[in-house]
């Protein structure tokens, strides 16, 4: 099994998390992280916590002169995430691979999704489901078919055979003003060549209220929420179970979002409005039948088979801190 990741300084605490969730769950795997601007202390401490768990990670760094300049949208869409559509170029001997953005967490054996039978098509990946209508307008593309680029199971043999990646790039420059570009383009490049998977396989955190009910896979903190710099976003407390689980000096989300969320959802809960009570019903869902759970046989397993030690503040206080959930 092939793991594929791509980040930049801005994504580099989720990039730490997922390494360490994907590799607890599937430790046979291979992972490949593409450099897209990390820092080198970074890079040094990834290499680090490879070597003492025994992962087998390579770091490649992406090709600056074939992505450098495109279109980008601020911190949240870098040219880090134009490093997916290099995949091919940079694993030539492979056949295929599992990619999954740096701001996901894995909580389940990806076997499944790594034999997913691609037959022709060029992807295999999850409907989106939230694009703006105006986006799919502009591409000529129903919602049902529009795919999320942050979980792929990607055919590179068909890929390099038909040089996906140079007509995802002239596609993103032919249509820089769209929101989503490296996504939307890619959209363009692969439609009716994708194999549909289940949203298991991309749970938006933030969308739990809206998406149909299916315990989570692979959870993916899209959006600008995320866990590493807010507290109380949806599933921050299962990322902060795995950030105490890895012993790496992760920081905590510390900053709150809008009070003013929060007074509305109070007052929708007393005022019995169905949006709010919706979305005090599927927390108390996910808690109930994914979270309490998952959490509670992550801790058993960490127990039978203890972590090689980090030397870190951080594990240092993990065994005083586990948390427990009855």
């Amino acid at each position: 099994m092939v793991i594929v990741t791509a980040s930049d300084n801005n994504f580099v605490p989720g990039l730490f998390l997922f390494i360490f969730s994907a590799w607890l769950h599937n430790r046979e795997a291979k992972f490949v992280v593409i450099d897209a601007g990390i820092e080198p202390a970074s890079v040094m401490e990834l290499r680090r916590f490879r070597d003492r768990n025994g992962i087998d990670c390579q770091l490649v760094q992406a090709d600056g002169k074939r992505i450098s300049d495109l279109p980008t949208r601020g911190k949240l869409l870098t040219t880090a995430a134009y490093a997916r559509i290099l995949i091919p170029e940079i694993l030539p001997d492979c056949d295929k691979a599992i990619y999954l953005d740096a701001d996901t967490l894995v909580v389940s054996d990806l076997g499944a999704l790594w034999l997913a039978d691609l037959g022709d098509n060029l992807v295999a990946g999850v409907v989106d489901g939230f694009v703006e209508q105006e986006e799919l307008d502009d591409i000529e593309m129903s919602r049902n078919e529009y795919i999320n680029s942050g979980v792929l199971v990607m055919n590179l043999v068909a890929w390099r055979r038909e040089g996906i990646a140079d007509r995802v790039f002239a596609t993103v420059r032919e249509t820089a003003k769209s929101r989503y570009l490296d996504q939307t383009a890619l959209n363009t490049v692969v439609r009716g060549r994708v194999l549909f998977l289940g949203r298991e396989w991309n749970f938006f955190s933030e969308r739990h209220v809206e998406i149909e009910r299916r315990l989570p896979k692979v959870i993916h903190y899209a959006g600008s929420a995320k866990p590493w710099r807010y507290r109380r976003v949806p599933f921050a407390d299962v990322f902060n179970f795995y950030r105490t689980l890895s012993g790496l000096d992760i920081p905590e989300g510390t900053l709150l979002l809008k009070s003013a969320r929060r007074r509305k959802m109070i007052l929708g809960l007393i005022g019995l409005r169905r949006k709010y009570w919706s979305s005090a019903l599927a927390t108390y869902y996910y808690r109930r039948r994914f979270t309490k759970p998952h959490l509670r046989s992550l801790g058993k397993m960490f127990s039978k088979v203890p972590l090689p030690p980090q030397h870190s503040t951080a594990v240092r206080e993990r065994d005083a801190q586990l948390p427990t959930f009855s």
